[in-house]
């Protein structure tokens, strides 16, 4: 049976990837994201498609929902799932499909909890892995399991993930292939050669990013942001410096795709839901956005940044 695995290429993507992989082993490995999700499952053909932490943009729902179900009448399609989704959507899923497991908590511990009968039992540290990079540790399931372990060292070894990714020689799709296929080998982030040596790069830069930021920041209303700015690799903290240093409520990281402008959204008020901010400030100004309450982001038209930003901060006033 042909089986491919779509997954995000984030820490908790790359995790819950690799515990697929580690269920079944013959996979082939593919990544994708919520703004290129519709033409990826559209293109893809496999007896068992399983999807792991991949939200799915408000505008592309009901074709998503159209290809699943077409593509689940001839074989199986398994998501694991913990990003936001209307009830009726989450509900259609369910019908349709083989599997569909939602919850809040990270995509690795829900993948790992449907397998763990299946796999071997240290492939918990995967789940527990993707959890601490997605900022999802204080589940029940991961604050239990920690405990099994000197949590210092499973924070070591998440680390390696989350910030060697980020380095020139790991942010491509091959590398972060091998990287799930490491993984799910059984062996541990640092025994993956040039890693360790990546994310001490990537502390480094990361440091010399909050300076850049704290140069180039701008502030409208509650928003922070920052357009352009060299990142090495950190959208996330970029958007989030960029809060800290003009002491906002948001903060934005702009970046330049083709003829698109990519923002990735963070905020320091966690009572702020930042998917349903991407979501709407992007629909209104003719793109797409989502992600979590605490990490979103949203693709927009060129020339809408000032539209997007204003709309952020009418929302803002509601929240």
């Amino acid at each position: 049976m042909k089986t491919i695995i779509l997954t995000h290429s984030d820490s908790d993507g790359i995790c819950a990837g690799a515990i697929a992989l580690s269920r079944f082993p013959d996979a082939q490995v593919f990544f994708t994201k919520p703004v290129s999700f519709l033409e990826d499952i559209r293109a893809c053909d496999a007896d068992r498609i399983i999807i792991t932490d991949i939200a799915i943009t408000h505008k592309d729902i009901p074709e998503i929902i159209r290809i699943l179900e077409d593509k689940a009448r001839d074989g199986d399609i398994l998501y694991f799932d913990h990003h936001p989704l209307p009830d009726s959507t989450r509900k259609r899923m369910s019908e349709i499909l083989k599997t569909y497991v939602f919850g809040e908590a990270s995509a690795s511990e829900l993948i790992y909890k449907h397998y763990q009968n299946d796999i071997p039992a240290e492939r918990v540290w995967l789940a527990i892995y993707g959890a601490i990079g997605d900022y999802e540790e204080k589940t029940e399931f991961v604050r239990e399991r920690l405990n099994n372990w000197d949590a210092r060292a499973l924070h070591f070894e998440a680390s390696m993930i989350f910030l060697g990714m980020k380095d020139n020689d790991f942010d491509d799709y091959d590398s972060k292939r091998r990287m799930v296929q490491t993984l799910a080998s059984g062996k541990n982030p640092s025994d993956i050669p040039g890693l360790m040596d990546a994310a001490r790069r990537a502390v480094t830069d990361e440091f010399r990013l909050y300076e850049l930021v704290k140069e180039n920041a701008e502030k409208s209303g509650e928003v922070g942001y920052v357009k352009d700015v060299y990142s090495f690799g950190f959208r996330g903290p970029s958007a989030l410096f960029a809060a800290t240093v003009t002491d906002s409520r948001v903060g934005l990281a702009a970046f330049l795709r083709k003829n698109k402008l990519d923002i990735t959204m963070r905020s320091r008020d966690y009572s702020v839901k930042l998917s349903e901010l991407a979501e709407k400030a992007g629909d209104a100004v003719g793109g797409a956005g989502g992600g979590h309450s605490h990490a979103a982001g949203a693709r927009i038209p060129l020339d809408k940044f000032e539209d997007f930003v204003r709309e952020v901060n009418r929302l803002l006033k509601t929240m």
